[in-house]
């Protein structure tokens, strides 16, 4: 998160601790932050916690495992993992290249690397020139959103509604009797760089079923992503050392995640060690599927695998290969 949202974030989480104590709220903080988040975050607290002795902040340190730490009645304690979301949306959106990144696959090329490697951006743009109606506004190439300022048009000429997906719309054009000549070819290349993108993915996944594997660094990405730790930076602060510690707190059911809906101040909860139960952690692996644009965190013996992660290789803005690579995580427990 940025600078600014990191900081209206810090003084919501202290806020709450200071509000879930019964304490006299500092006038600072309810500036800094968001007051009504922390009451309602303050407010679930209280309520699933009637033994608190005391709640206390962890810091603004991806060296604490948690927010908020909720002190018990013997001296037990409570990872509290604050997150402020907006509605809806999946479980994380990563950068294109995290499993990379992060060595899951050893020796393996990154994403963005493969794409340029095999020619994806020079196919697409061959398949974008054959288009002739394009506006006089969007037809030199020589700037950056090129690419994006023409897909956006071939959007624009198949009238493609909000939320529809462009592929499904380009399929009812070509069927239609009544389409025009323009609308029919805008359909043809939106559909032929759908399968570009396709090919290109299932390729990619050819490549990657060919690497070698690290089970602990993925084994280490599920516990963080299911955990709460959703940017490459917290991933990235807490990688190498804190496995066994979150797989403690989890044993211990220790661990909690809050989810506060920034817009409406409801609070959702989700235990990770009810997710995670049963899970034997055995074999831990990426599945990589023959057909398909996504893969699987999988785990356990033969016989008895588990699904922890399911991981889309997506493109976010216009249309599938245009704009905005990344990976959309879901939990399928979740």
């Amino acid at each position: 998160m940025g600078k600014h949202e990191r900081g209206w974030v810090e003084a919501t989480e202290k806020l709450t601790a200071q509000l879930a104590n019964d304490a006299e709220p500092d006038g600072d903080l309810e500036a800094e932050g968001r007051p009504d988040l922390a009451e309602a975050l303050a407010d679930r607290i209280r309520a699933d916690f009637p033994d608190r002795t005391a709640v206390r902040h962890a810091g603004n340190s991806y060296d604490s495992l948690g927010d908020l730490i909720v002190e018990s009645d013997g001296g037990s304690e409570t990872f509290l993992e604050a997150k402020f979301v907006a509605s809806g949306g999946t479980r994380a959106n990563l950068g294109q290249d995290t499993l990379t990144q992060f060595d899951l696959f050893e020796d393996a090329t990154a994403w963005s690397d493969f794409r340029e490697e095999i020619g994806f951006p020079e196919d697409r743009e061959a398949l974008l020139r054959q288009f002739d109606d394009y506006p006089d506004d969007v037809r030199d190439w020589s700037y950056k959103s090129a690419v994006y300022d023409r897909a956006k048009h071939l959007k624009n000429v198949l009238d493609v509604s909000r939320g529809q997906n462009t592929g499904s719309r380009a399929d009812e054009v070509l069927a239609d009797p009544d389409a025009t000549e323009t609308e029919r070819e805008a359909a043809r290349i939106v559909n032929a760089i759908l399968e570009l993108d396709r090919e290109e993915k299932l390729a990619y996944f050819d490549h990657l079923r060919e690497a070698e594997q690290n089970p602990r660094n993925v084994e280490t990405f599920a516990h963080l992503i299911v955990c709460g730790y959703h940017t490459a930076d917290a991933l990235r602060e807490h990688f190498d050392t804190d496995l066994d510690e979150i797989k403690r707190l989890l044993e211990n059911d220790s661990y909690r995640l809050y989810e506060v809906d920034k817009n409406s101040g409801t609070v959702s909860v989700e235990n990770p060690s009810e997710l995670l139960a049963g899970f034997e952690w055995a074999d831990t692996r990426v599945e990589i599927p023959e057909d398909g644009t996504s893969v699987s965190v999988v785990t356990g013996p033969p016989g008895n695998r588990r699904r922890v992660l399911n991981i889309a290789y997506n493109w976010k803005n216009k249309f599938q290969g245009i704009q905005t690579p990344s990976m959309n995580v879901f939990v399928p427990e979740a």
